[in-house]
């Protein structure tokens, strides 16, 4: 999902400048994308989102050899969907790869098998009992959930739950309404996004904007209103998702973020997402996160201690939104 051109022409808007790489290999071709961020006097930062869809640690280090493909670049970030595994981690730190901070809010999430093969009550089986009850309970109670065009009004509804949710977790800030509606109208407009919204009435209780490329589909983004909890609308929700999905031939719905099992507990921020989510699937993964390639340490540094606080800093103060 954050591979894709369409997001690579999104955070152009926000100042960073996609490129688009392609690296043929024996018996594995890498399509990536990377975007550069200008640091005046510095150079460039170049952080591949996600990225790239290496299938091993060879392959990428093959990949990141290339040093001639990152321009300017004193700093190359990679964050590939490899197992967090000590095999993988000591590879990296053997390719001189630094493990960072993570840019992603989680790199760990939830993955659901929609297998087409499978009935609808094969599927629902596969999910906890209180899931299972929940979404009956929303169904009985008269919650509505569907797919919607991402209209001004849509959208407006739907960043008010994304950013209540936000705010609930309290350990990230919202983004703002032109951010969110900036990438949603993209993705819809490349037919490879979709808003979906449940209502009790005209009471918009629960929101969900899901990317679908291929057999793979990610939850975006998604968020539901403190009113009428007892509804279950955000269950109903997502097993209407998994329908639609299913009807277009997705075999694999990524949930995206929940907490890192070892950090687990009642007391995390996250815990209610993680128990939401994981009613859907216990086919929980690990990835191994953001990790630095230097190309150079003396900018690198700077950057690190200066002009990133910097420029975070002032990304938000100027246009309410994250660097990354």
């Amino acid at each position: 999902m954050l591979q894709t051109r369409a997001w690579g022409e999104f955070k152009r808007r926000w100042g960073w400048r996609p490129a688009y790489r392609v690296w043929e290999g024996p018996g594995e071709s890498v399509a990536a994308l990377f975007l550069r961020h200008h640091v005046p006097g510095m150079g460039h930062l170049w952080y591949s989102p996600k990225g790239p869809g290496v299938g091993s640690v060879d392959r990428l280090a093959a990949l990141l050899a290339e040093r001639d493909s990152f321009a300017g670049a004193f700093c190359v970030q990679v964050e590939p969907e490899l197992p967090d595994t000590t095999a993988n981690r000591s590879a990296l730190l053997a390719m001189g790869l630094r493990k960072a901070a993570d840019v992603q809010i989680s790199r760990a999430t939830v993955f659901v098998d929609l297998d087409p093969g499978r009935d609808e009550a094969a599927l629902r089986a596969t999910f906890r009992r209180d899931a299972r009850y929940n979404i009956g309970l929303a169904s009985r109670r008269g919650v509505t959930a569907a797919p919607v065009p991402c209209s001004d009004e849509n959208m407006a509804v739907m960043h008010a739950l994304v950013a209540g949710a936000f705010d609930r977790h309290g350990r990230y800030p919202a983004r703002s309404l032109p951010y969110h509606a900036g990438y949603w109208r993209l993705f819809e407009a490349s037919g490879q996004g979709q808003l979906f919204l449940a209502r009790d009435g005209e009471d918009v209780l629960a929101g969900a904007y899901v990317v679908v490329l291929g057999g793979r589909a990610w939850y975006k983004d998604g968020g539901a209103s403190m009113r009428r909890r007892e509804l279950k609308a955000a269950h109903l929700l997502q097993w209407e998702v998994m329908r639609w999905l299913r009807g277009r031939g997705v075999r694999s719905y990524d949930l995206v973020a929940v907490p890192r099992p070892e950090e687990l507990g009642p007391e995390h921020p996250l815990y209610g997402l993680w128990e939401f989510k994981t009613g859907f699937s216990s086919d929980v993964r690990e990835f191994v996160g953001t990790w630095d390639l230097v190309l150079d340490e003396r900018r690198y540094q700077l950057w690190r201690r200066v002009a990133e606080p910097v420029a975070r800093r002032a990304r938000w103060r100027l246009r309410h939104s994250l660097l990354y």
